[in-house]
């Protein structure tokens, strides 16, 4: 399925996008680090976290990868380097020699500059999630969230009310529209991921259940469209969206570099073993409900509806 296999291990929790805060200069001093490994026969289990991140973000950049940015390097993370290795024509060894990984990190590097994907925060839906700005207009905001939009790609942030259940809008999604659909996760009162096809169009759909305090539970997420038309570089948008996607104000999983130029920073320290939970972003304005929705009333997003 193009751009649209979806094996993500959705139980890690998602972490940070080192890979975004290499400097301009194609990320000198993370490549160095990475080096230092790439020739040990342990290769990927000796690489710290934060090296492993910088390698998976890589990787889906190059299309090569379509699983989370977790820092684990599992069987994932190397069929991912097998792919890349026999697709440039080298020896395929699951292990990246010097040239092979700077080659990988440049590459990566220069496609998400060219897709400008740049982390956005937005105060009227509450969420923050990576957003491939070179290829869409500008945002228009709906009453559902903002919405961005091209002649193959278009992309909603989504917020609705608590006139229904996290289920109900899973099970809606999954029927509308003859979609067949190729990816299907669903976690009772937290989140849910689907992966679709309309025609030849495709289609992924991210909500996450937000509980908020002295009010009802809100659901908030994202929706890309593609079209049949779809170059295949944008196979790397679904998995970079995901792992950029957050509800909550924990701003691990930022892909923007930060001020100041975008120098490589270290790891945070390491959590506490029970660390306080992260809030819900805060949201102005009124979630918009959904149930009109199902019945084919009033104006609603794409995704609940048609797509162009």
């Amino acid at each position: 399925m193009k751009g649209f296999a979806f094996e993500f291990a959705f139980e890690n929790v998602i972490q940070a996008s080192f890979f975004a805060r290499l400097p301009a200069g194609l990320g000198g001093f993370a490549i160095a680090a990475l080096l230092c490994l790439s020739g040990s026969s342990a290769f990927g289990q000796a690489m710290p976290k934060d090296q492993v991140r910088i390698l998976q973000e890589a990787l889906i950049w190059t299309t090569d990868y379509e699983g989370l940015i977790d820092g684990k390097f599992g069987p994932e993370t190397r069929q991912a380097i097998n792919k890349y290795q026999g697709r440039i024509g080298d020896a395929v060894t699951g292990m990246l020699t010097d040239s092979e990984l700077e080659r990988l990190v440049k590459e990566g590097h220069a496609r998400k500059t060219q897709f400008g994907f740049r982390q956005v925060t937005d105060s009227n839906v509450g969420v923050s999630v990576g957003i491939p700005l070179k290829l869409l207009s500008s945002p228009r905001f709906t009453k559902w969230g903002k919405h961005w939009e091209s002649d193959d790609l278009s992309v909603d942030l989504l917020r609705f009310g608590g006139d229904v259940s996290l289920k109900d809008l899973h099970d809606r999604l999954i029927k509308i529209n003859d979609r067949k659909v190729t990816y299907d996760r669903f976690i009772d009162d937290d989140w849910f991921v689907i992966a679709a096809f309309e025609g030849n169009a495709a289609v992924y759909i991210r909500a996450n259940l937000v509980p908020l305090a002295n009010q009802p539970s809100e659901i908030r997420g994202f929706s890309i469209w593609m079209s049949k038309s779809r170059p295949d570089a944008y196979q790397s948008i679904a998995p970079a969206m995901l792992s950029s996607f957050r509800s909550n104000d924990d701003t691990r999983s930022d892909v923007s570099p930060p001020m100041g130029g975008g120098k490589f920073i270290p790891a945070p320290p390491t959590l506490p073993v029970n660390p306080p939970p992260a809030r819900p972003l805060a949201a102005t304005g009124t979630a918009a409900q959904v149930v009109p929705c199902f019945k084919g009333l009033g104006d609603c997003p794409p995704v609940l509806n048609s797509f162009k």
